[in-house]
């Protein structure tokens, strides 16, 4: 069982459900889920690591701040959003192009409050999800991977995203296309 999975007990001691946050999740679920059409695995894999010696750890939190920030920002185009997420372009395209052009999905940002490198390509996230500037889900837990020189949101954390939304929503226990 992955540590992302709604069953996790980590991630339902930091994503206790309330109303505002079944109301973004359930809108995640929506624009998203009847996206996915893809049940390719996940393809796009980290790059060799640094070594540890090399590793800029204030860069690289920067980096996944920036990245996290600018792919839930309702002004980012839907190609860099694409661009944003691990195999964005290809398993997971419909479904950033799907959650992108939901109208609610405007009024959902988020803000990184930490970042922590368990090694130098992969970086555990906690962020906060906000609707119309009030926090819903103070302190979420994701991930972001680096390829190709570039922090990206994992897909992992966007299946997490949709699997919490759809045990909140009263979606079915069926697999999710795309996520494994």
């Amino acid at each position: 069982m992955s540590r992302y999975s709604p069953d996790s007990p980590a991630l339902k001691r930091r994503n206790r459900p309330g109303r505002r946050t079944a109301a973004v999740t359930l809108v995640l679920l929506a624009g998203t889920l009847s996206a996915c059409s893809s049940n390719t695995p996940s393809s796009t894999s980290p790059e060799s690591s640094p070594s540890a010696s090399t590793f800029d750890t204030l860069a690289a939190t920067g980096a996944v701040k920036q990245t996290w920030t600018t792919f839930f920002a309702k002004t980012t185009p839907i190609a860099q959003k694409e661009a944003l997420l691990q195999n964005g372009t290809s398993t997971f395209k419909p479904a950033v192009q799907a959650f992108s052009t939901n109208p609610l999905v405007g009024q959902v940002t988020a803000t990184v409050s930490n970042v922590t490198f368990p090694n130098p390509t992969t970086a555990d996230v906690t962020y906060a999800i906000s609707v119309g500037g009030q926090v819903v889900e103070p302190a979420m837990a994701g991930t972001a991977v680096l390829t190709n020189g570039q922090w990206l949101v994992s897909d992992t954390t966007l299946c997490g995203l949709l699997q919490l939304a759809a045990s909140q929503g009263g979606g079915s226990s069926t697999a999710i296309p795309g996520c494994s």
